[in-house]
């Protein structure tokens, strides 16, 4: 059976916990911490409940069990005895985190949704030391979320987790500049998706429950009397007409004096706003009196609503000032505020009408104040005096403020030099500058939030380093290492290196390869898909000899793996040989097992392209450019013709001398220039004076000297290719990659097609960098661990900085 609060207890169970006995030794009390603390999870404030212990544990040698403690243990008995009932919760499922603070504890309680009930899934407590329960109360409930993060980790990874919570934690979060505990609670949520909303009237028996249990037990009783006594009376009214805004504030002592308050604003408010700002005006009013009971009356129904929780904030100004009202609330022990009829709120409205007129000023009997600027402006910056580390400035305030100079007699000089640009105002310090007005110095936390909101607020644009920091300067700030941590700020910004430029210039000098004898390396390649020519032929595949660049190309009407083996074998192993080596890119025609069956079989050895272009293979490209280009000269209007017009344009490639050997093709290949057609139209000298009966001896003779024009190519090669790569080099930017960094990956290799549009960011990842194959090409993994099966080159990678 289910019950409200849990599951029936168990009669075996339920003997068991009531056998348990009271601690007689301080062993004993060791060991019950420890079991409570082990069922932590499933206990409620667990840490309040076994405070009496700690306690006990802080001085063992005056050990004695006395009625406190002996009452602490039949309550934890009790509760024991009936445990509350731990849900769990499904994959992918939003959970709901609930913060509580209480004097010496902070509380939390995940829960999840069920049919419109919310069942628990994991209590957190923990006990404050000293030190933590100084903390102000919004950052104690910063930390009750920050221990809920470390103990239920793989929950805020696993879900997404949305925290119900009156206090202000997203606005404190969001500007963590006060205090560096706040930066670092920041910096740890930020790893996962945690929002905030504002919670709602709570329904749930067991959200009544942990509220019960986070409500203090000791209450004061006080004499009635003496709290009708301390009772002060309130009634305030906002007003705001097209003559300006302002409020009125009537403020009633339980001895019958009177003191009245009109309020001028200085900026345009709604009514609503107008009301909330005479509510904390008079809240105000009473902190700086020393009043600790208030019965506040204002005839804002939305005002009221919202003060007593009965409404729900729509509007972020509501929002804001519901914030500022609740940090207000805690410095009174009683505040209620109430819903007046507009008859009864008469001399509250006409002090609100009086300070938007001009007749405020002539009247000397009510006191008066201007307003200049909405009083929920200052909530988001949550300007709490936190006391800084020292830093660059101290010295320089020591000097000027108390005249204190370091020991070290060099320091002293340099100080005192430094000092002469320097003043101390206000208590503010400002450094004289060359080419602006006085610069503003920032302590370190202020100058990280100066960097950011320039960099990446709402008027920042992600400029480079330098211009950052101009901008900070022409805005008036100073310090020390202003430039250098602006580069540092760009350089590591996730925005910016996502979106960075690609650079166009080379990462790593360029590798020639030199083929020692014709026919020992193939470049092969597909071109495709093409215009639809006979035979439902489209794709195009390609070989070219690296010495002597011979080109075999055969149209195809679909890639296959045993396409590719047929045309090896009939193209090139039957025509030239055996080949040593054959160079294709990573498509999956080439790079399959079948094919690499056939090349083990022929003891050819395959080589994959460089990955610097993954789907590219830099001989055949070239050729392929050269046929592509050919064809469209030729064929016009009739692309589906382009299978016939092929072998002319392979005829013209291989009869035409090429810059790299001095020679055609056709001659590296047989030893002598062919017959072209324009030598049988206009007869040549060789066809004139044509020997027909020495022809054969001439030709076998050519053949014997054909070995020397080939050495003579390979040499105009190796010259060829140093030309390139001197020039190539030139242009080479290093990119100091190493195992283990974090890369970026090019966006267009994977999206070549653009799919997802122009604003979508130029670099994807990151990327772990597992091995260096050789300089400048990598094998890279996930940061989840699994692994890219392509190898990458630098030429489309970019260092990525955390």
């Amino acid at each position: 059976m289910v019950s409200d609060r849990g599951i029936e207890a168990n009669p075996e169970k339920t003997s068991a916990v009531q056998n348990l006995r009271p601690p007689q030794t301080i062993r004993d009390v060791q060991r019950l911490s420890g079991r409570i603390a082990a069922l932590s999870r499933f206990v409620s404030k667990s840490a309040e409940k076994c405070l009496p212990f700690f306690r006990v544990l802080r001085d063992p040698k005056r050990f004695s069990w006395s009625d406190e403690y002996q009452a602490a243990f039949e309550r934890l008995k009790e509760y024991l005895d009936s445990p509350p009932l731990i849900s769990k919760p499904k994959d992918g499922e939003s959970l709901y985190l609930y913060l509580a603070d209480v004097p010496g504890e902070v509380s939390a309680i995940l829960v999840r949704e069920e049919e419109q009930v919310q069942r628990p899934v994991y209590y957190v407590s923990k006990a404050l030391n000293d030190a933590e329960g100084r903390y102000p109360e919004v950052e104690k409930f910063d930390y009750a979320l920050i221990i809920a993060d470390q103990k239920l980790r793989l929950y805020f990874q696993a879900h997404d987790i949305k925290v119900l919570t009156d206090q202000p934690l997203k606005q404190v979060l969001a500007k963590p500049n006060t205090s560096g505990r706040l930066i670092k609670w920041s910096v740890e949520l930020g790893e996962y998706d945690v929002k905030f909303e504002a919670r709602p009237a709570i329904k749930s028996q067991v959200l009544a429950d942990f509220v019960g249990d986070n409500t203090p037990t000791e209450c004061v009783e006080e004499d009635p009397s003496e709290s009708e006594r301390e009772s002060w009376k309130l009634s305030v009214d906002g007003s705001s007409c097209i003559t300006g805004s302002g409020a009125g504030v009537h403020l009633v002592s339980p001895s019958g004096w009177t003191l009245e308050y009109a309020l001028r604003f200085g900026f345009k408010t709604k009514n609503n706003e107008a009301e909330w700002e005479a509510l904390i005006a008079r809240l105000t009013i009473a902190k700086h009196l020393e009043v600790r009971r208030i019965e506040a009356s204002s005839d804002s129904q939305l005002v009221v609503g919202l003060a007593s929780g009965e409404y729900e904030p729509r509007e972020d100004s509501m929002v804001k000032y519901l914030s500022h009202f609740q940090s207000l609330k805690p410095t009174f022990k009683v505040l209620i505020v109430t819903k007046i009829p507009r008859a009864e709120n008469a001399r509250a409205d006409q002090l609100s009408k009086l300070a938007t007129t001009g007749e405020l000023e002539r009247n000397q009997t009510v006191m008066m104040h201007y307003l200049d600027m909405p009083t929920i402006s200052e909530v988001d910056v949550m300007d709490i005096d936190v006391p800084q580390e020292p830093n660059w400035m101290t010295p320089f305030i020591c000097w000027l403020r108390d005249g204190i100079l370091p020991e070290d007699p060099a320091e002293k000089r340099k100080l005192v030099y430094r000092a002469n640009r320097i003043q101390l105002r206000d208590g503010i310090l400002y450094k004289r500058s060359f080419s602006f007005p006085w610069l503003r110095c920032q302590a370190p936390l202020e100058a990280d939030y100066a960097l950011r909101e320039v960099h990446e607020g709402v008027c920042g644009n992600h400029t480079g380093g330098r211009t950052l920091s101009h901008k900070l300067v022409r805005q008036g700030y100073y310090w020390p290492t202003l430039h250098q941590d602006a580069v540092d700020l760009v350089r590591k910004c996730d925005k910016c290196q996502r979106n960075a430029n690609i650079s166009r210039r080379p990462s790593q000098p360029m590798t020639s390869i030199t083929v020692p004898w014709p026919f020992a390396q193939w470049g092969m390649d597909f071109v495709g898909p093409l215009p639809m020519a006979t035979g439902q032929r489209k794709f195009l595949l390609v070989a070219v000899d690296y010495f002597t660049k011979w080109v075999k190309a055969e149209p195809l009407a679909t890639i296959t793996e045993k396409n590719t083996e047929s045309f090896v074998w009939k193209s090139i192993i039957c025509r030239f040989g055996v080949p040593r080596i054959i160079v294709s890119d990573n498509g999956k025609q080439f790079d399959c097992q079948a094919f690499r069956d056939f090349c083990q079989e022929w003891r050819i050895e395959h080589r994959l392209a460089s990955v610097a272009y993954p789907q590219s293979n830099g001989q055949a490209e070239v050729i392929n450019r050269e046929i592509i280009s050919g064809l469209k000269k030729r064929l016009e209007d009739s692309k589906g013709r382009w299978t016939e017009e092929l072998p002319n344009v392979l005829w013209a490639y291989r009869t035409t001398p090429r810059t790299t050997t001095g020679e055609s093709p056709f001659s590296l290949c047989f030893g002598a220039e062919a017959m072209i057609p324009v030598e049988i139209g206009v007869q040549s000298p060789r066809v004139v004076h044509f020997p027909e009966q020495n022809n054969k001896e001439w030709l076998r003779c050519l053949l014997d000297l054909v070995g020397e024009l080939r050495d003579k190519a390979a040499i105009k090669v190796v010259a060829y290719q140093q030309r390139v790569s001197r020039y190539y080099n030139k242009r080479v930017s290093h990119r100091p990659l190493r195992q283990g960094d974090l890369v970026l990956r090019n966006s267009a290799i994977s999206d070549p097609t653009g799919t997802r549009g122009k604003l979508a960011p130029t670099w994807e990842g990151p990327y772990k960098i597992t091995r260096v194959l050789r300089p400048g090409t990598f094998k890279l993994e996930t940061l989840g661990g699994r692994e890219i099966t392509r190898a990458w080159n630098d030429e489309h990678l970019r260092k990525y900085y955390q």
